[in-house]
């Protein structure tokens, strides 16, 4: 059994430089690497999530936004690569709805955080300053920008308004509306 393994990086630009270099390395696979550009419900970019192939497997993130509101913020892959709002049959409107549900690869059902055995699409929670900026970097065994089951790519990243509590209870953690959205997709230079 594969534990996953998502570490905090304490030099977000060092450890990314780091994961980036690994394809420079004779012998070394090349590294492939994709962005979602984040964007709050009325269009503003915020900032991008930027999503890093490791040659040895798993998916280095790293984080960066602007004008959110202090606090910590649930984060997720969320199933589909939109970013649109959803308009339930009773007229409601969910912003960035489109995006469906949490990321679950293995069909677990259950919202158990970025180390727990649920979804594979719960990550770490963003800390956003009193300043309005979030920024982090960590690594997850748990998903791939490869081919295959775990694979991210076309799907999306969710910032949430809550901290997630990595909980069933309340349904998803408690992370509450979708705050902020991205796509993941190619890198644009």
């Amino acid at each position: 059994m594969q534990m996953n393994r998502i570490v905090p990086a304490l030099g977000a630009s060092a450890a990314l430089v780091a994961v980036v270099g690994l394809a420079a390395q004779p012998g070394r696979a090349a590294v492939t690497t994709y962005a979602a550009y984040i964007q709050d419900a009325s269009g503003k970019q915020l900032g991008v999530a930027t999503f890093v192939g490791v040659d040895t497997g798993g998916v280095q993130v790293r984080i960066d936004v602007t004008g959110l509101p202090p606090g910590l913020h649930g984060l997720h892959i969320h199933e589909n690569g939109s970013c649109n709002p959803l308009r339930d049959t009773t007229g409601k409107v969910t912003p960035f709805g489109a995006a469906g549900g949490h990321f679950d690869p293995q069909g677990t059902g259950h919202h158990l955080g970025p180390d727990g055995a649920g979804h594979g699409g719960d990550l770490p929670n963003l800390v956003v300053d009193e300043a309005g900026h979030g920024r982090t970097t960590f690594y997850t065994s748990r998903l791939s920008v490869l081919s295959g089951p775990t694979d991210i790519v076309g799907r999306s990243i969710i910032i949430h308004a809550n901290e997630d509590n990595y909980t069933d209870t309340p349904p998803n953690g408690g992370s509450g509306v979708r705050e902020a959205c991205g796509e993941i997709g190619a890198l644009h230079g």
